[in-house]
């Protein structure tokens, strides 16, 4: 059992999956402290699921895009934050496995791992229900569920982001690296009831996927910002060392 105090941030943007999603984490095994409804602007009318589920509404009609949400867990008397993206449907056990192996590895895990875009192409490992994975595995970024020590976002927030358009990943991740020697790791999904998106990837791939709707060269662009003006090491560029 985590003894430690969560906060499980839900993104609402545009997509309209909010109510499966608060299903989900109401069936959850470890109940979060702070269950977060992190709104930009108004593209979805959540009104009608206060009524119905117990969750704490920021809503904001600037478009904070995809850092305002870490940002909110400042506020929050928590040990652990959770930021989930609106396509991530979680089994039962996912936050109590998360947490968990966050605290054990005294790392960022994600419900995806994805590998420096620089020096060749990007490579990213998406989970599948049929290719549990075993154990916890290395990565430069993660995404799409990030599980992490509170204390950490002072490292985010302590380097001022390239942009704000894109990058929440890579920006979270290399912070962290950089100013704490934090590592990330793509969680281990030893069973079906840790599974982080139920879904197998479908919802991440419709119309309002950042990838689809982010140029890729802005994405590189936030890489190389960080190694050239922080140091950043990727996990390439060191194992050519040894």
């Amino acid at each position: 059992m985590v003894d430690e105090k969560i906060i499980v941030v839900l993104t609402q943007y545009k997509r309209n999956h909010l109510k499966k999603q608060l299903e989900l984490i109401k069936k959850q095994s470890v109940q979060p402290d702070y269950l977060i409804v992190f709104q930009n602007e108004n593209h979805v009318d959540i009104e009608p699921l206060k009524k119905e589920f117990d969750f704490i509404h920021i809503k904001s009609d600037y478009n904070t895009k995809f850092f305002g949400r870490f940002a909110a867990c400042f506020t929050f008397p928590v040990d652990i934050c959770m930021v989930f993206d609106d396509d991530i449907m979680p089994n039962h056990d996912t936050i109590k496995h998360y947490s968990s192996e966050c605290l054990r590895l005294n790392g960022i895990v994600g419900h995806n791992c994805r590998y420096s875009y620089l020096n060749n192409s990007i490579s990213e490992r998406k989970r599948r229900h049929s290719l549990m994975v075993r154990r916890n595995q290395e990565a430069d970024f993660v995404g799409h569920l990030w599980c992490f020590k509170k204390d950490w976002l002072y490292y985010m927030f302590s380097i001022k982001p390239f942009t704000y358009d894109t990058g929440e990943d890579m920006h979270l991740c290399y912070s962290c690296k950089i100013r704490g020697g934090i590592k990330s790791y793509l969680c281990s999904q030893p069973s079906k009831s840790c599974i982080a998106d139920n879904t197998d990837g479908t919802i991440a791939a419709d119309k309002f996927s950042s990838y689809i709707t982010t140029p890729k060269e802005l994405r590189v662009n936030v890489e190389r910002y960080f190694v050239e003006n922080f140091g950043l090491e990727t996990l390439k560029s060191i194992n050519r060392k040894v």
